[in-house]
């Protein structure tokens, strides 16, 4: 797992969406994912933040609650791009691929090879950044997701390109 120190850069960082509480805040996961994006515009690793997710996520759209977020850390509108065609990672990876050769995918560690494998798979030149939800004090979300992650995978690939 590398850190934002430890990637290249590129253009643009794609933020995977992981759900809006119901007053319109991102989840912690999602907060965590949006804090590592922030951390890579800060350190100059990025120039874009493409934060993609679900239209409709407990009545709110996900990327306008991401640049939201996003906006209260001080990232202009202008470095924020909303993709909200991100119902799932397979979805994100395919909608970056036609904007994208290269990118850093962000999202929590243990989503992370799945989502640079599949950006990979639609000719991404992809590393990745993972939010560490265990040590964020999101143990038990983070076992959980671990045992679904697999489950996730095998769909992933079944799926034609």
């Amino acid at each position: 797992v590398r850190g934002v120190e430890d990637v290249p850069a590129t253009e643009v960082a794609l933020v995977l969406g992981a759900g809006v509480r119901w007053d319109g805040v991102p989840s912690r996961i999602l907060q965590g994912r949006l804090d590592v994006a922030f951390e890579l515009l800060r350190a100059g690793k990025v120039g874009r933040i493409v934060v993609s997710g679900s239209p409709e996520s407990r009545g709110h759209s996900e990327p306008v609650v991401m640049r939201r977020y996003l906006r209260a850390r001080g990232v202009p509108d202008e470095a924020v791009v909303l993709d909200e065609s991100g119902v799932d990672t397979y979805s994100s990876c395919r909608t970056a691929a036609r904007e994208h050769d290269s990118l850093i995918v962000v999202t929590t560690r243990f989503h992370l090879r799945r989502s640079i494998a599949l950006a990979r798979r639609f000719g991404i030149d992809a590393h990745g950044v993972g939010h560490d939800a265990a040590a964020d004090g999101l143990r038990r979300v983070n076992a959980r997701a671990t045992r679904r992650e697999f489950l996730a995978t095998v769909k992933a690939f079944w799926l034609p390109r």
